[in-house]
C-alpha cells in the first residue's frame, strides 16, 4: 500500500515537471579531398535524457548515425562519443569530380529532421521537445573555406571548386 502511494506520488510529480528537451548545440562537417566527412555533432541532453542514454534505453549517437546511412546510402563510422556530442565519418559524403577548373566538391542535402522522427519512438519522446536546429553548423571543404549556417534544420547542398 506506502509503495503504490510512493509510485503515485512520484508520477505525479515527474507529470508536472515542464518538459525537457534534447538541444542541438553545433553540427561540423569537414570534407575531405577524397569525398569523405568528418562529423561532429555536439548536443545537450536533459536529466531525463541523461537517464534514457545511461540506461542504454536510447542511443542518440545511433540513432544519428543510421538517420545518416538511410538519408545518403553511405557507411558511418562512430569515432567518439561523450554525454554531449559524437563524432562521425561518413564515406564518399561530397561527390568529388575533377573538371578542367579544378576539383569540384557537392555536398548533398543535410537535412536533421528524419533523426527527431527516430528519437520521437522512445518512452521519453512526450517528455521531451527535441530540437535538432544546431546553433551554429559549419562546413568546411579541403582548401578551409567555410559555409556557416545558424538555427537550421536543413542544409542546402553546397557545391565549391577548388
Amino acid at each position: 500500500m506506502r509503495s503504490t502511494v510512493l509510485i503515485t506520488i512520484l508520477l505525479l510529480m515527474f507529470l508536472a515537471l515542464p518538459a525537457a528537451a534534447f538541444s542541438a548545440d553545433r553540427f561540423t562537417l569537414t570534407i575531405e579531398e577524397n569525398g569523405d566527412a568528418d562529423i561532429e555533432f555536439d548536443y545537450t541532453l536533459t536529466w531525463i535524457e541523461r537517464v534514457a542514454v545511461y540506461l542504454r534505453i536510447a542511443e542518440p549517437e545511433n540513432e544519428l548515425r543510421q538517420a545518416l546511412e538511410r538519408n545518403y546510402n553511405r557507411p558511418v563510422e562512430i569515432k567518439a562519443v561523450t554525454p554531449g556530442s559524437v563524432q562521425f565519418t561518413v564515406d564518399g559524403l561530397s561527390k568529388v569530380k575533377e573538371t578542367f577548373d579544378g576539383t569540384v566538391y557537392t555536398v548533398p542535402v543535410l537535412d536533421f529532421s528524419s533523426a527527431v522522427t527516430a528519437l520521437e519512438r522512445y518512452w521519453f519522446a512526450p517528455l521531451v521537445k527535441v530540437d535538432l536546429s544546431p546553433d551554429i553548423s559549419t562546413v568546411t571543404f579541403p582548401d578551409g573555406r567555410t559555409e556557416e549556417f545558424r538555427n537550421v534544420t536543413i542544409i542546402p547542398m553546397l557545391v565549391h571548386t577548388i
